[in-house]
């Protein structure tokens, strides 16, 4: 009797095609962690690349205005060929265009009219892209006046928000450096001791506006320029303005409100990093600096190098890093 010894034709056994199919789960579940590890990686290193080229234009705004450009406008004198009169101002994403390479943005920004006008709110309708950071969140304004107004993920640091601080065994008082502008509610309150602060005809004026002279706890231990670029939480309250504006309600003109692009470094309950998305309505310049990235975010420095700091950074030293010159001894810390 003749046995045929010759393997049947055709595919995998079901045993060995499961066996297969495991294997392939095992290396994708082993891959996946490791490709999102690399995206974030390079979206963090990213996100730095950004925020030391935002140092560097305002670096350069210093070298040719000898002062740095303000944090936040509230009304200020209204500036250009035949202008007058006083007008709703803007914030520092707009004065360093000129040097971000965006030329024709700042051309068609007129620092004659408010933020808020037709012509000047265009300009909050266009995205720049080095004001975002990879891994945030590409909100729009929740402003109902602010129609499709673009947004950005880096805030100017207008200083520390809190009556009291004390490190390394040093004591200062903030009280009298922090304020809420005549007729202002505590959305409106700023800090005066930010390297990147708050100016207004009415509280302290244009001499108000810092050189890199005043800075006296030195650049490298100032923070100057934060990441905010957390989602919003479902169902909370959009804390995202426009890009262009300063510390006014453009529904009520010259009445100091939220500021569009600078933040206090307040309470731990509203600005440890990453502590709280809510804004509650009445927090707004106090809503903290953080990020999507773990566990911290990016801060570029007064001396223009960029550090990532850990959110469970003493808070002590946090607050200390965002004043100018309180004479304070603290050092950034990843």
């Amino acid at each position: 009797m003749f046995i045929s010894r010759r393997r049947a034709q055709g595919g995998f056994t079901l045993i060995e095609l499961l066996v297969v199919i495991s294997i392939i789960a095992v290396l994708v579940g082993l891959l996946l962690p490791a490709v999102q590890k690399v995206r974030e990686a390079a979206a963090r290193a990213k996100c730095q690349n950004n925020l030391h080229n935002l140092a560097l234009a305002v670096h350069n705004y210093h070298q040719q205005v000898n002062r740095l450009p303000p944090g936040s406008e509230g009304v200020v004198n209204a500036k250009g060929p035949n202008a007058s009169g006083v007008v709703d101002g803007t914030s520092w994403l707009v004065y360093i265009l000129p040097q971000m390479e965006q030329g024709n943005l700042a051309g068609a920004y007129s620092y004659a009219a408010s933020y808020s006008s037709a012509g000047n709110l265009g300009v909050g309708t266009q995205t720049v892209a080095s004001y975002y950071c990879p891994s945030g969140a590409k909100e729009q304004s929740g402003n109902p006046v602010e129609v499709n107004q673009n947004t950005a993920h880096y805030y100017a640091v207008m200083g520390p928000g809190v009556a009291s601080n004390v490190v390394a065994g040093q004591t200062f008082d903030y009280t009298s450096k922090t304020y809420i502008p005549a007729g202002g509610t505590s959305n409106a309150k700023v800090s005066r001791w930010g390297m990147l602060g708050y100016i207004d005809n009415a509280v302290n004026g244009p001499a108000a506006r810092v050189e890199f002279t005043d800075v006296t706890d030195g650049l490298s231990n100032t923070l100057m320029v934060g990441e905010l670029s957390f989602n919003v939480p479902n169902a909370a309250p959009n804390f995202y303005r426009s890009w262009v504006r300063g510390n006014n309600d453009p529904s009520s003109p010259g009445t100091p409100s939220g500021s569009g692009a600078a933040k206090n470094v307040s309470a731990p309950v509203n600005s440890g990093i990453n502590s709280s998305t809510v804004f509650d309505g009445t927090n707004f310049n106090d809503i903290c600096f953080g990020s999507n990235h773990p566990q911290g975010a990016n801060f570029a420095l007064g001396d223009g190098s960029v550090r990532y700091i850990n959110q469970n950074i003493d808070f002590n030293i946090y607050v200390a890093l965002s004043s100018k010159n309180a004479k304070e001894i603290a050092q950034p810390q990843d």
